[in-house]
């Protein structure tokens, strides 16, 4: 199995040069994305607002891969068009061989499946490239990671970090952000956003119009309504089976059954089904909120009247 290895590049931005730099940085992400290897970039803003060291770290899947990278005439020339960019034409890079990039901790990361129209890799490159130069702008920022698929035609993976949920809403709803989004239409042909701060990450999905989950409120009562009759029904089958069982072993099963259930059966089910409830469209009225509650309280009721009979 070959060993991970990655370059840390720092550099130091001329005042100035942001546009030069954002369009030096999409020519590198092109450019190095065709090579062997390569897993993907992570770029990290200066963390100090007096700062102008901006950080690189490319990830390789072997030292091999990333010795190549690091001999060839295309890195070189990637190097000498930007040290026009930076002070003092420095560029320092540090090796690292059996790891991976260690990306900083954050309490909001937005996860962004793109699946890239046929033809498009590059123009989706440059773009991406902009918007990381956007966003980078904005308060709280710390960093984008972009990996390209594995395979041909799959699902480009960008990880955004920011240092607070109202910092993320900032970028999410920015005028800035959706001009570029419209922008985006001519060569992304899907996405799917997934938000890592919310309160039951990996169940619900974010509204790809907002970047937003549901209300906290609303996946509380759905989670509810999918859990409860999965664990009323292992109570009746699969408790009794286990009593054998040492108490605390016979509980964690139970509850391993009934998240794996929950995750895989009836909350996408349910969110697919309450779709127009979980996300509203801007034009749909207010009552839409109160319909909602409403049904999920009557499913609520029909699930108990229905297991009262058993017990």
């Amino acid at each position: 199995m070959s060993t991970p290895a990655i370059i840390i590049a720092t550099i130091k931005l001329r005042p100035g040069m942001d546009a030069q730099f954002t369009a030096w940085k999409a020519h590198n992400d092109l450019v190095i994305g065709k090579f062997p290897g390569f897993v993907g970039s992570d770029i990290i803003p200066p963390t100090k607002p007096d700062s102008n060291e901006w950080t690189i770290i490319l990830n390789f899947r072997s030292n091999e891969d990333l010795v190549v990278w690091q001999k060839s005439k295309e890195r070189a020339e990637i190097i000498a068009e930007g040290l026009p960019l930076f002070e003092g034409s420095n560029f320092s890079e540090v090796v690292q061989v059996g790891e991976s990039g260690e990306r900083p901790d954050s309490n909001v990361t937005e996860v962004i499946f793109s699946k890239i129209k046929p033809g498009k890799e590059d123009t989706y490159r440059e773009w991406a490239a902009r918007i990381q130069s956007a966003q980078a702008k904005y308060p709280g920022y710390k960093g984008t990671f972009l990996q390209p698929p594995d395979e041909k035609g799959g699902f480009w993976t960008t990880i955004m970090r920011f240092d607070s949920a109202s910092h993320l809403e900032g970028w999410m709803n920015a005028p800035e952000r959706k001009e570029m989004l419209s922008e985006s239409k001519a060569f992304i042909e899907h996405e799917q956003l997934t938000r890592l701060a919310t309160s039951f990450p990996g169940w619900f999905p974010t509204d790809p119009t907002t970047g937003q989950g549901p209300p906290n409120w609303k996946a509380a009562m759905l989670v509810l309504l999918g859990l409860f009759p999965i664990v009323m029904l292992e109570s009746f089958f699969v408790m009794p089976r286990l009593a054998s069982l040492n108490f605390s072993l016979a509980l964690f099963i139970g509850n391993a059954i009934s998240v794996a259930l929950t995750t895989w059966l009836t909350m996408p089910v349910f969110i697919k089904a309450l779709d127009w409830w979980l996300f509203p469209k801007p034009d749909a009225p207010k009552s839409v909120h109160l319909k909602g509650t409403l049904l999920v309280c009557a499913f609520y009721a029909l699930s108990v009247a229905i297991f009262w009979k058993f017990v």
